[in-house]
């Protein structure tokens, strides 16, 4: 473990946690992690930002220096549903898109409790199906998220899927939360190991999202969905948060139905670690890892196809 990782994770557990314990004001702490994000997480050195809209929904296009416009990295930023935003999270969607000369459109879902569930899934789908109907293939089209937004991100899969849309060509997933009927074992065996989310907070957290809708419907909880063979997926996740298992769960349902799965753990990292690239070197790691994920699926053949239409593009 480096000496970096080691204060991160000794900051996060003597003031993150706690103040995740005991927030009350869902707003309060939406401007902590927004004001976080700008002081903490570093944009890659090139890398422009600029808003767009997919099928009536917000983005933020993000990209280093000049990418391959056909490209698409669809991103899905995490928060519980109720926190975050495009901007907590370009600076991640940036540096993986970086890594494949592609741009990634960071979707600004709708979150609880002004919009419960099904509004975050049904978002996700529309950016999908915006971005088809902007004239992207769907072989250049990579679904990407962290936390929340990896659930969303598998959720939308499995909607691909049940629907039988164009498959995207790859899903990138950095410690998703894929059951919110909450029964994997790493709630509890990982609840003081975990430097960051409270595990007594996710129960209020998960109703206030679904809204007494099911636990375990795929589109909230994909570790219960239908997916096939023809997209691959990458999960990375930490061994000591307590998300642990949602990702080995997840990873035994994809490969039960017929899914090539990529499924990595590491050490004494916190959840989603890689949101703190250029400043730690296990983030850049697992970055470089995906990266080369997107290089054999993504990128594996030169797209084909005019330029995407519209205003959408950058």
């Amino acid at each position: 473990m480096s000496t970096r990782l080691a204060a991160l994770n000794l900051g996060l557990r003597l003031f993150e946690k706690p103040r995740l314990a005991r927030a009350q004001n869902l707003f309060d702490a939406a401007e902590h992690f927004e004001r976080l994000a700008a002081r903490a997480f570093v944009m890659p050195e090139t890398a422009r930002a600029q808003p767009g809209r997919l099928d009536g929904l917000d983005v933020l296009w993000v990209s280093c220096g000049r990418p391959d416009r056909r490209r698409v990295l669809l991103y899905f930023h995490g928060g519980a549903y109720m926190l975050g935003s495009p901007n907590t999270h370009q600076h991640l969607a940036a540096a993986l898109a970086c890594r494949v000369a592609a741009r990634a459109a960071v979707v600004c879902y709708r979150l609880t409790p002004t919009a419960p569930f099904p509004a975050a899934s049904d978002d996700a789908l529309a950016a999908y199906r915006g971005l088809l109907d902007a004239g992207y293939e769907a072989a250049d089209i990579a679904l990407a998220g962290d936390s929340a937004g990896g659930g969303l991100a598998l959720g939308l899969l499995h909607r691909i899927v049940a629907e039988d849309l164009p498959r995207p060509a790859a899903v990138i997933a950095f410690s998703p939360w894929t059951d919110l009927a909450l029964t994997s074992d790493s709630l509890r065996t990982n609840a003081r190991r975990d430097v960051l989310l409270p595990a007594q907070r996710l129960p209020e957290v998960r109703d206030a999202y679904l809204d007494g809708h099911d636990q375990k419907d795929p589109r909230a909880s994909p570790v219960y969905g239908t997916f096939d063979a023809q997209t691959p997926v990458l999960i990375q996740a930490s061994q000591s948060e307590i998300l642990a298992d949602d990702s080995r769960r997840m990873a035994a349902r994809l490969t039960a139905c017929g899914a090539d799965v990529e499924l990595t753990f590491w050490p004494r990292t916190p959840h989603v670690w890689q949101i703190f690239q250029q400043n730690l070197a296990e983030a850049d790691e697992a970055l470089d890892l995906a990266g080369a994920f997107l290089q054999r699926t993504l990128c594996a053949a030169p797209p084909d196809g005019p330029l995407v239409k519209g205003n959408e593009a950058m």
